[in-house]
């Protein structure tokens, strides 16, 4: 199967599992997989695949004590979709995220991740751990409509020709 197909596979077990819950009827499920541009989505996600660590820190400062942890996926992945579950804001902002990625094999995975903000991004440490659970029974509140959204939003660039094209 290439790499087109389990996309558009990917998204399509999403959709099925949202109609499994009872989320989303077949008819409106069947209508947002057709509102996805699956090619351009391909060439985006393959463009901004990144190796995700399951701990960082970063600073700005020169000799900052930059550090990255295992890889958490083994293989490269995109972030597809995030919401806040808490936030502080102090001296730190420290906030838990829930985030949906995107894995080089197509596959999918909600990640949690606790970051701690000093001096706007001046100093940055971010823990990351895979939720061992169906993304439709995680936390994760996904709004398909919402993803769909931002998935498309996310191929303004292949519309606008600024990024490289990718063989599928």
């Amino acid at each position: 199967m290439d790499a087109y197909e389990a996309l558009k596979e990917t998204f399509d077990d999403l959709f099925q599992q949202a109609v499994e819950e009872g989320c989303y009827t077949e008819d409106e499920a069947a209508e947002l997989v057709e509102s996805l541009d699956i090619y351009s989505l391909l060439q985006v996600v393959r463009h901004n695949a990144t190796t995700v660590y399951s701990y960082i820190t970063q600073g700005r400062q020169e000799r900052s004590f930059n550090y990255r942890g295992e890889d958490l996926f083994r293989q490269k992945a995109t972030l597809l979709y995030e919401e806040t579950d808490q936030v502080t804001m102090e001296i730190v902002v420290a906030t838990r995220t829930l985030e949906l990625w995107l894995l080089e094999d197509m596959s999918l995975a909600v990640v949690s991740c606790v970051s701690v903000n000093y001096d706007h991004d001046g100093y940055i440490t971010q823990y990351r751990t895979i939720k061992d659970t169906p993304v439709m029974d995680s936390e994760l509140c996904l709004d398909l409509g919402e993803l769909v959204e931002d998935l498309n939003g996310l191929c303004g660039p292949v519309y606008e020709h600024t990024q490289p094209v990718y063989e599928p």
